[in-house]
């Protein structure tokens, strides 16, 4: 199973608690991913048993582009708080954290392919503020896997 199966498997989960853990996984086992592609041994990465905030750092270090920070940096803090604090449902506030940390061309991209996939699947709401918070959470975490998987598959070409 690639990472967006299990991505996408993470959406099926039953409580937000769950999407949030295992999104967050899959978002930086893509980073790791990306950042091997520029290594030559990558048993080394591996055994220096790197933070995901060290990881997201490498990433950037290797040419994933800086706009993705601050939405890397929003996931992690994110997932932290549903890790370490009792909570296992998302809020208004969480949301809308991770949209305010996407870069203009990003809320521009979610923007245009939620109301993409809505008409083509006659859903309302087209757009994506007007979605329950599980449903955004989940819009802007498929679209930055897609980011982060293009980064992958490009770097892979590279090497």
């Amino acid at each position: 199973m690639d990472l967006r199966d299990k991505l996408l498997e993470s959406f099926e989960s039953e409580d937000d608690l769950a999407i949030v853990v295992r999104t967050h996984i899959v978002i930086e086992n893509y980073l790791r991913e990306l950042v091997c592609s520029f290594l030559a041994n990558e048993k080394y990465f591996e055994n220096a048993k790197l933070e995901y905030s060290q990881v997201v750092q490498l990433s950037l270090a290797v040419g994933l582009q800086p706009r993705f920070e601050s939405i890397l940096k929003a996931i992690g803090k994110l997932r932290n708080n549903f890790a370490h604090k009792y909570r296992d449902s998302l809020n208004k506030n969480d949301v809308k954290n991770l949209y305010n940390a996407l870069s203009k061309d990003e809320k521009e991209n979610l923007q245009k392919t939620t109301k993409k996939v809505a008409e083509e699947l006659d859903l309302d709401p087209y757009k994506h503020s007007d979605f329950d918070v599980r449903q955004q959470f989940i819009n802007i975490s498929v679209m930055l896997a897609a980011v982060l998987q293009k980064a992958c598959k490009e770097a892979s070409e590279r090497a």
